[in-house]
């Protein structure tokens, strides 16, 4: 570029129509020139050990650990004997990550590409509760973590795509300052299956359009932030009855349904500019006569997403140690067929040293070609270069205090939470409650949690202060739930706050016999019940009809603040049902309230 500007003086240029534009073009041209070489530079100096290594992504527990201890010796491991591309978050808290990663870094010939599931935001938190003997000042609650978001189907719910915008840029500021570079979201599923036991609140809504847009504006959102979107899990894993963790799931489905409804979100995603695409572990037939997993089948990841669908970023696997995979391939050969079927990069093998061995004896077999190992290395340095890692791969320490849990990113959470909230039945106005109602909160979850509602019972204390809090779970047995209703006798008003929500190997969603009689017995009770979902809302199909009904998507603190200033009136209602909730609700119903009081507006980007 310099080169060029000695040619045509800058002063000289700026006299032409159209100058500026000129002078962002060449710069341009001129950055990615050096990002090229420095890919070509890289993969060059590579010997093969260490190219097969940049296919990768191991897990890393990111918590304070000596570097004589047994978790950074097997990360130090990974990157020093199996030339890693990058590290997937196990777990951690803010500034250990960025401690631990900034180590790895330095030992890193290559720099590492530092991965996390970021579905939630910077959820990564390491909360502090204030208990009595400690000084009287200190905050009642301090998250110790980064800004938290609504579950995808809360931010579906909101109706709004700027809210899905603002979720990504502040995931992008956060993460990026603390060292993560690539978040394995967003799932661009379309949840139309009420009996999905994995995807569920994961996904934006059941309608391909809208789950579109959202979509779009979040990937938007991460990548004008300078932090890699994921796609997932391609080609669409939103119609399913089984957890993949757990099986193999089939679906009929042609390329015809696949066009109408599950490519949808993706095809506004790649359109979007997203670096990556996770692949899912499930078998389509019709698309793969081998009946392989969709991450193992060249005709899904080579033929419709790099060629119909014309992507050119990172296809990534989802975990290896899912038994939709586990139990049908050894990990080497699973490792193999997913390079071999169009994958770039291998997350988290069942045996991280027999699928590193595989894929490497592959290449030194000519299995796999070099022309192949080095496509996919390309796009992997690519991805670096895109996110920085050629000129800085360290991050500043002493700066993230400066910009995780800002206060603006904050306020965009809690209106994004308040935003979302859907009331669904309010019975003879009962929203907002009367003052002066006595109040008993009673949380029913199916595991067992000491902290869960104490945020909801904190807001309702505003309406009344002696108010009450029961914890139940499906572990508590008959003779506390009789105890509990015996109690509910005296109070005004049951607010039952049900915390049903997806996790990894769980399986169907559900409750124990003791908790579903107490729903039962609720049901007929002859005072003002309200019923709110923190997490899958298709349980309300199971649930007694009651007086007050509100959907609110995921079980975080802020949620369960933003549920009880709906009850006492201090925010309206907007939201809208983002799914459909057989035999009770349908996609789209919501009442709205207005406030009792002007709410803050909030500084939009």
């Amino acid at each position: 570029m310099i080169r060029i500007l000695r040619i045509v003086k800058v002063p000289e240029l700026l006299r032409f129509p159209y100058s500026y534009i000129i002078i962002l073009l060449l710069i341009s041209m001129s950055t990615r020139a050096q990002n090229t070489n420095w890919v070509e530079t890289t993969l060059s100096s590579m010997s093969v050990e260490e190219k097969v290594g940049q296919l990768f992504i191991a897990d890393l527990i990111a918590v304070y650990s000596h570097q004589e201890s047994e978790n950074f010796r097997l990360a130090k491991e990974r990157v020093i004997k199996y030339h890693v591309g990058g590290f997937v978050l196990a777990g951690g808290t803010v500034s250990d990550i960025a401690l631990m990663t900034n180590v790895l870094q330095t030992l890193s010939r290559t720099p590492l590409l530092i991965n996390a599931d970021l579905e939630g935001g910077l959820w990564f938190l390491h909360p502090y509760r204030w208990v009595r003997g400690r000084a009287p000042e200190l905050p009642r609650y301090v998250s110790g973590g980064g800004t938290v978001f609504p579950s995808a189907m809360g931010i579906g719910a909101t109706g709004d795509p700027k809210h899905a915008y603002e979720f990504g840029r502040v995931t992008a500021r956060e993460s990026r300052a603390v060292g993560v570079h690539w978040t394995n979201s967003p799932v661009a599923d379309v949840n139309n299956n009420p009996k999905n036991p994995i995807i569920n609140t994961r996904s934006f809504g059941e309608n391909p359009a809208q789950v579109a847009a959202m979509v779009e504006a979040y990937v938007k959102g991460l990548q004008d932030g300078k932090m890699m979107a994921t796609l997932k899990h391609f080609p669409g894993h939103g119609d399913t009855e089984e957890d993949t963790h757990m099986k193999l799931p089939v679906l009929p489905f042609n390329r015809e349904r696949l066009e109408a409804v599950e490519l949808v979100p993706f095809k506004a995603g790649i359109t979007a500019g997203a670096k990556a695409v996770m692949t899912a572990h499930l078998s389509l037939p019709q698309l793969d006569q081998g009946n392989r997993p969709a991450t193992l089948s060249p005709g899904i990841l080579t033929g419709l997403l790099r060629k119909s669908l014309d992507f050119q970023g990172i296809v990534i696997t989802d975990g290896m140690t899912m038994q939709g995979v586990t139990d049908h391939y050894t990990a080497g050969e699973a490792a193999v067929l997913a390079i071999e079927a169009g994958a770039d990069v291998v997350l988290v093998p069942s045996d991280f040293r027999e699928a590193y061995i595989g894929v490497l004896s592959a290449v030194q077999s000519e299995r796999i070609s070099m022309m192949r190992l080095e496509e996919s290395v390309r796009r992997i340095l690519a991805a670096k270069s895109w996110v920085g890692l050629d000129r800085n791969r360290l991050v500043d320490l002493q700066g993230i205090s400066m910009e995780v849990a800002a206060p603006e990113s904050e306020a965009l959470s809690t209106s994004a939470f308040e935003a979302s909230v859907t009331l669904l039945r309010n019975k003879k106005n009962a929203v907002p409650l009367k003052p002066g109602m006595k109040v008993h909160v009673v949380t029913i979850s199916d595991e067992p949690d000491r902290h869960v509602g104490e945020a909801l019972r904190t807001v309702l204390q505003e309406q009344d202060s002696s108010a009450r809090l029961s914890r139940l779970s499906n572990d508590t047995g008959s003779e506390e739930i009789a105890r509990v209703l015996k109690q509910l006798s005296s109070s005004d008003i049951v607010i039952v706050g049900v915390y049903l929500s997806v996790g990894s190997w769980k399986g169907a969603l559900g409750f124990s016999k003791q908790i579903r009689n107490f729903l039962t017995a609720l049901g007929s009770r002859r005072k003002p019940v309200a019923m709110v979902t923190f997490g899958d809302p298709y349980v309300f199909a199971k649930l007694p009809s009651t007086d007050i009904m509100i959907a609110a998507y995921s079980g975080w603190r802020k949620s369960e603040e933003a549920v009880g200033n709906v009850l006492v009136g201090t925010i309206g209602t907007t939201g809208k049902l983002p799914v459909t909730i057989p035999g009770k609700f349908q996609a789209g119903e919501g009442i709205q309230l207005q406030p009792s009081g002007r709410a803050p507006e909030i500084p939009w980007h």
